[in-house]
């Protein structure tokens, strides 16, 4: 996995060049990133799932609130920093400590809620605001020390830091179960002592040196990248938690609490969305250094796209077994309808597809092609679910969310095609003073990072 950058460069017979690049790393690297993003989706499920069955769905609908500004801030320190130093760390940053780099950008980001937290403990809001913004330094935190471990290849000990904090989340649900704590504000407590428990042991086993490092410098080197980066999560992921904010506007609180039941039933299909993406983006990195690199990457967003569709159907089909006692067992009067489940089984098996193609071109550094793709279909993902709802309720959220994620698929394949196997230049070649290539080292192949 530390071969040299010419390794692609003799290309070998068509078929075996995707397979080559599949195969790149350690097996037992990948095995353990898909064990740990296993681990951290069960833990944010049995958050939800402590909360939702002690509570009614109108409560559990204000979690989702919570939950979803925990989803915009923690995909914004990925989008704009740690995915950028999966993207670029092996050909760019020479001698940059991107450990520190992950480590303080994400806490800085996180430290900006404690003076919110303090000030909401004045107001008459539920107390679990103010737990939850006074904790977001050590859940940030927690996110940036996962990225550190596959940075520095150690992906076994990523996995013990996340399984610190699924026996804390383990021990919650237990306690909420059977009564003995209640209420949401104890659950997300719980929630953030497990990750400060894990981010103890992290920077202990991940020796993260917090040496002066000119951090707004090393940001701005990755900008290039992180820049669009930003720009496209910022209109995705702040279309869909907008989505949660606004319908409450167009239906009820407990309609988004069934809603928000519904995702989280369909959670642990992230393991394989959030894996593909550490795993995918550095190899197709590599890959379009090489002669034939757009065909390569080309094929690994395709290989991606299918067996995360795949995984989505399977996962879907078996959760549309599953009978309603238990599903209202986990969640309570949260549990709201299985067609809305199937509804966000179906959304995921598409957003499966869409993600395959932005693996692509984010990998291959058209992340402003990405973008663009956002900006097309943004309108779309945010009106359509609300209109829809507003005229048919639950009925219309469903015909919604499988409209848009519908046209996201299409449009990212079309633009993942064109661009790519057009040949157009990468958006480092595109910037005028682009960062000089150093070393062909990537320590992170074989690894792996909340979302949401």
């Amino acid at each position: 996995m530390h071969g040299p950058p010419s390794a692609l460069d003799a290309p070998p017979p068509r078929r075996g060049r995707l397979g080559r690049a599949l195969r790149g790393g350690k097996f037992a690297g990948r095995a353990l990133t898909f064990a740990d993003q296993g681990i951290s989706s069960a833990s944010n499920m049995l958050l939800s799932v402590s909360i939702a069955s002690g509570v009614s769905a109108a409560v559990f609908g204000e979690f989702a609130l919570i939950y979803s500004i925990y989803w915009l801030l923690l995909g914004g320190t990925r989008a704009a920093v740690l995915d950028p130093l999966l993207i670029v760390q092996h050909n760019t940053l020479k001698d940059a400590p991107v450990h520190s780099i992950a480590a303080l950008s994400a806490t800085a980001v996180g430290a900006l809620g404690i003076p919110i937290g303090l000030a909401l403990l004045l107001t008459p809001l539920d107390v679990a605001w103010a737990v939850f913004f006074l904790g977001l330094p050590v859940l940030l935190l927690q996110d940036a020390l996962r990225y550190v471990g596959f940075l520095a290849d150690r992906p076994g000990r990523v996995v013990l830091l996340d399984g610190v904090w699924l026996v804390v989340m383990v021990g919650a649900t237990v306690l909420a179960v059977t009564g003995v704590i209640s209420g949401t504000a104890a659950v997300l407590g719980l929630w953030v002592l497990g990750a400060l428990l894990a981010n103890l042991l992290g920077l202990l086993l991940l020796r993260v040196r917090f040496a002066r490092l000119h951090l707004r410098r090393r940001l701005r080197e990755i900008w290039p990248v992180s820049g669009p980066l930003l720009g496209d999560f910022a209109l995705s992921n702040g279309a869909s938690q907008l989505t949660v904010f606004l319908l409450p506007l167009v239906a009820s609180t407990a309609l988004l609490g069934s809603f928000k039941a519904a995702q989280v039933a369909n959670g642990p299909l992230n393991i394989t969305v959030a894996a593909a993406t550490v795993i995918c983006l550095p190899m197709v990195a590599r890959a379009v250094d090489s002669p034939s690199g757009r065909a390569v990457a080309l094929r690994i967003g395709l290989f991606a796209s299918a067996a995360l569709a795949g995984v989505a159907v399977v996962y879907g089909g078996a959760l549309a077994l599953l009978p309603e006692d238990a599903g209202r067992a986990l969640f309570g009067q949260s549990w709201g309808s299985g067609l809305l489940v199937a509804a966000v089984s179906v959304q995921m098996v598409l957003f499966g597809i869409t993600h395959g193609a932005l693996l692509a071109l984010r990998g291959s550094s058209n992340t402003r092609a990405a973008l663009w793709v956002r900006v097309i279909v943004t309108p779309i993902a945010l009106v359509v679910p609300l209109l829809f709802t507003a005229l048919w309720g639950r009925t219309g959220l469903m015909a919604g969310i499988l409209v848009a994620a519908a046209a996201m698929s299409l449009v990212s394949w079309i633009a993942a095609v064109r661009v790519i196997r057009g040949g157009s230049r990468t958006d480092a070649e595109q910037d005028p003073e682009p960062v000089p290539a150093t070393s062909g080292h990537d320590p992170v192949a074989g690894a792996l990072p909340a979302a949401p």
